[in-house]
């Protein structure tokens, strides 16, 4: 009986010779393995209460800071700590100028646009792939636009908008049964709003003004449009700018016509230029004719009045000689007029000689003024013959 204990016991100290170290290795590791991971977790819990906390907010962002899904502040520059998740979650908004772009054009080129039917008849637009815009005066319109804006108000923002997950990334896809039903975020609400604001304003155009005469207007009243519109929404979101991207086209099926009266507007604007231009330099002559009528006219008014001012006192003085002496101012008269009358006759006169008239020299007369040089030697020529 001691003999087969013996034997057990035999057996059992072989058995633990022969484990005992593996087990003695794997409570060693098992021991190593403890304190690393309690080493881990006190570094854990160190850098949770210290650096984990920590943030930065750069100058082209805001962070709103939240304290178990409560709003507790918002911050725009500097260092901050807070205790991490899950006390403490940050939202990041963007607040630099972002850029919204909207489209109203067909979905295919020109290239793609298939055939006329057999009678003729034009391709039309599609549904679900063409889009458009309607005017006025029910034409349809093809247009790209785009906005910039920016965040004004991020705490605002951030309570009036139903934002994405990431604010500064692309909005969250809404599906249902694996369905992609649209989209939900900031840029969603800003670019459907955009699109509401280009369909009304263009509704109120016509498409000659569109396209040729007021398209600056046109493009100012939508920028006014979608300035209302985010105002009244008071989402803390400001409107910069509202650009048209590139040419606003027609269908592309009468895009021809419209390329044929673009043309004649061209030529009817140059000719209308030209009527301008040589309506401005008949008037520049016409003004210029009836300054030198109106010079020319002032002169001989001056002249007349300056001479009828001399013949009145010429007048005046030979009435006041007249009433004084009337013979001998008659006969002074009469001799200064025969005086001009001869002093202009170069010959002689006999006037009514054969009737007992009598005949008047002109006594010293004047030799004629010769009426150019060369006549003038000619003459000299003759005297001396």
């Amino acid at each position: 009986m001691r003999t087969d204990k013996n034997i057990q016991k035999t057996q059992d100290n072989e058995q633990y010779n022969q484990y005992g170290g593996g087990v003695q290795a794997f409570m060693k590791a098992g021991h190593w393995v403890f304190l690393a991971l309690v080493g881990l977790i006190f570094a854990m819990l160190v850098y949770f209460f210290t650096l984990g906390g920590y943030f930065s907010v750069s100058p082209q962002e805001a962070v709103i800071v939240l304290r178990f899904g409560k709003y507790e502040n918002t911050y725009t520059s500097d260092w901050h700590w807070f205790l991490p998740d899950p006390v403490t979650s940050k939202v990041v908004i963007p607040t630099n100028p972002q850029t919204l772009q909207v489209s109203f054009n067909s979905g295919i080129t020109a290239e793609q646009l298939p055939p006329p039917g057999p009678n003729g008849e034009l391709p039309g637009l599609q549904p679900g792939r063409d889009s458009y815009l309607l005017t006025a005066d029910e034409c349809i319109i093809h247009a790209s636009w785009s906005a910039r804006i920016a965040v004004s108000d991020p705490t605002r923002f951030y309570e009036e908008v139903l934002l994405a997950n990431n604010p500064a990334g692309p909005d969250d896809i809404i599906k249902e049964n694996g369905e992609e039903l649209g989209r939900r975020g900031a840029r969603t609400l800003l670019s459907q709003t955009l699109k509401s604001a280009v369909i009304m304003t263009t509704a109120s155009f016509t498409i000659d003004d569109i396209l040729y005469k007021n398209q600056e207007k046109y493009r100012a009243a939508v920028e006014d449009c979608y300035r209302k519109m985010i105002e009244n929404m008071n989402i803390g979101v400001t409107v910069e700018e509202v650009r048209l991207n590139g040419k606003v086209m027609p269908p592309m099926v009468t895009q021809g016509h419209f390329d044929a009266l673009t043309a004649i507007t061209a030529q009817q604007e140059t000719m209308r230029k030209k009527a301008e231009e040589n309506k401005a330099r008949l008037i520049a002559e016409a003004e210029t004719q009836a300054a030198q009528i109106r010079g020319a006219a002032e002169n001989y008014r001056k002249r007349v009045v300056a001479e009828v001012e001399a013949d009145k006192v010429y007048f005046e003085t030979f009435l006041e000689e007249y009433k004084k002496h009337p013979k001998t101012a008659l006969s002074g008269r009469y001799q200064e007029v025969l005086s001009e009358v001869l002093s202009k006759i170069d010959q002689k006169f006999v006037l009514g000689a054969g009737k007992g008239g009598k005949l008047w020299l002109k006594l010293s007369p004047e030799l004629p003024k010769p009426k150019s040089s060369t006549g003038a030697g000619a003459q000299n020529n003759a005297g001396g013959k």
